[in-house]
């Protein structure tokens, strides 16, 4: 089999679990790009992820050419091709002719000549013209009207247009130093947190433990809470643990760090991958609405709330796809009666930070209004009545909120 033509089918497939079966991205491409080369595993992420970004402009452009259904390998096959050709600077000739064998290999041989003059009335016609105003502004984003009206409405058109086109380019991975060498970009503001061209560059810090992936905007949420050592630190939805981690660090082992979470399985694997880094650390399974622990009882207490991930979308782009227009105020129901049970637990002169990798309001300034919430001093990012929000196109993060709540 063709190289390319591999690396076409395994994105084709990886998209169709990822729309079809509502398969996380990032899981489903780690997993099912282990047997190729890294060279055609970064070719098949950026497939997939382009297919997903512009999935709505390229379903148009596929539906506008196309007079019968047609099955979800053969659509996905032509979302591949239809990315390729128009978002991906690809030589249209050779995307068709690798499209055509790749529907092949997924064994679907009869549909070649059907992918075939799809893709070529594609290259002929180009991308349906887009619609005026908002509609078209949405689109040309690859989001769904609502996010982009709302975006608009919070923020202004200039910081939602440069947010939606920065969380549509391909991110730099982010890493927190624990000890080495600075081993790429600094984000400044942000102690220890660097973004890297490569990590496969760093597997030797990783493996080590001297480096960690964690964005610069998980690392800012940590120096927020400002943990001390002596401290007693509590993390009430702590899994995969890399805030853990990090508050460990900052106590220097002296003190204590608790960390809880909902999910027994996700937990447990947090903690064995703290284990590895010879981090011990007590594992609490329990929900952060009713969090199992006395009042006035930590010095630091840490709410990462569960929220829609729309700060995420460089690196989670199919979350647009799966929020709705109710998505954002039924999370900020539940995320305030989180960050009400959380403060409880701050002892007097402590410190509450509420963080979420979202920017919508319901979920970020309407949850702290009326707590006496801030922005933490020295965090860069946009200032907030109530706290700040990092974001992609002005910290080079994910999206996130964080408010700090002092007792």
């Amino acid at each position: 089999m063709k190289r390319g033509v591999e690396a076409r089918a395994v994105a084709a497939d990886l998209l169709r679990r990822i729309v079809d079966e509502g398969a996380y991205s990032n899981v489903v491409i780690r997993t099912g790009t282990q047997d190729l080369q890294r060279q055609d595993v970064l070719f098949v992420q950026r497939l997939v992820y382009t297919a997903i970004r512009y999935l709505n402009r390229i379903d148009r452009t596929i539906d506008e050419r196309i007079s019968r259904p047609v099955d979800d390998t053969v659509r996905s096959v032509l979302r591949i091709g239809v990315a390729e050709i128009l978002f991906a600077d690809a030589e249209p000739h050779a995307a068709v002719d690798s499209a055509v064998e790749s529907v092949r290999v997924l064994d679907n041989p009869r549909a070649a000549g059907f992918v075939n003059g799809v893709l070529r009335n594609v290259i002929r016609h180009g991308e349906p013209a887009l619609p005026d105003g908002p509609p078209g502004e949405a689109l040309r984003y690859g989001v769904p009207g609502w996010l982009f009206d709302d975006l608009v409405a919070e923020y202004g058109d200039d910081w939602a247009r440069a947010f939606l086109e920065a969380s549509n380019r391909a991110t730099r991975v982010g890493v927190r130093r624990r000890s080495g060498a600075p081993p790429g970009e600094r984000i400044p503001g942000i102690e220890d947190a660097f973004l890297v061209e490569d990590v496969a560059e760093h597997r030797e810090a990783i493996a080590s433990g001297n480096l960690v992936i964690a964005d610069p905007s998980s690392t800012a949420v940590v120096a927020a809470l400002d943990p001390r050592p002596g401290d007693r630190v509590v993390d009430l939805a702590a899994a995969p643990g890399g805030k853990v981690l990090h508050l460990w660090d900052r106590i220097n082992g002296v003190g204590m760090v608790i960390a809880m979470d909902r999910h027994p399985r996700r937990a447990a694997t947090a903690q064995r991958r703290l284990e590895r880094l010879k981090v011990a650390i007590p594992w609490v399974i329990g929900d952060a609405a009713v969090p199992p622990f006395r009042a006035a009882s930590f010095d630091r207490v840490l709410l990462d709330a569960p929220c829609t991930g729309l700060g995420t979308l460089r690196r989670r782009p199919e979350i647009r796809h799966r929020v709705d227009p109710t998505s954002a105020s039924a999370a900020g129901l539940l995320q305030r009666s989180m960050v009400e049970a959380a403060l409880a637990l701050v002892r007097p002169g402590g410190r509450l930070i509420y963080s979420v990798c979202t920017v919508t309001p319901e979920e970020t300034v309407d949850v702290v209004a009326g707590l006496d919430a801030r922005a933490p001093a020295d965090i860069p990012g946009a200032r907030l009545d109530g706290g700040v929000l990092l974001a992609p196109h002005d910290t080079g993060s994910d999206g996130m909120f964080i408010a700090v709540i002092d007792r």
